[in-house]
């Protein structure tokens, strides 16, 4: 006898298996998709900074970096003059934003090395962060958060250079 196709119970027994599968994948699939959104935004951040203090090499300027945990947004800009403060016909980068789901903070109660986490979620001073024409910058750490993990950026005042922590039972380097 000649099959022409595919009975209903077949058909039945695939879609039980394959709801079967997808009950089990949907949960880590949610947790990947928060992970690798959070690892995104570090890293957007962490190649604006690197811009930031390329430039202030490049131009023999200082820049500065403006955090707004609040809004979730930073800026960058050539402070031609030394004063501070972004003015008409200074260079500028920004603003840029947190995506959706992405927020300043921390599920950890200290920071890595038991630090300190600011109420805000940035330690730098008064949340600005100031590359010298030498590439160096004021020391602090900028932490962000998914649902479930947190991350924390991490800038070496002597060489401008970023180190990455991700939290979820303990704080562990990334980069």
């Amino acid at each position: 006898m000649k099959s022409r196709g595919i009975t209903l119970l077949e058909l039945l027994v695939v879609m039980v298996i394959v709801s079967i599968m997808a009950a089990i994948a949907l949960p880590n699939l949610g947790d990947y998709i928060s992970r690798k959104k959070l690892s995104r935004q570090c890293d957007e951040f962490t190649a604006f900074l690197s811009r930031a203090r390329e430039k202030a090499m490049e131009q023999g300027i200082t820049w500065r970096v403006l955090v707004h945990p609040e809004k979730g947004e930073w800026l960058g800009y050539g402070d031609t003059n030394n004063n501070h403060n972004l003015e008409t016909g200074e260079e500028h980068l920004g603003p840029f934003y947190l995506t959706d789901g992405i927020s300043c903070g921390s599920h950890a109660s200290v920071g890595p090395n038991n630090s300190t986490i600011p109420d805000d979620a940035v330690s730098f001073q008064n949340n600005r962060i100031s590359f010298s024409s030498m590439g160096c910058c004021n020391a602090g750490t900028i932490y962000l958060m998914s649902h479930d993990r947190s991350m924390a950026i991490r800038l070496l005042p002597s060489s401008g250079l970023v180190r990455i922590w991700e939290y979820k039972d303990s704080w562990e380097v990334v980069k």
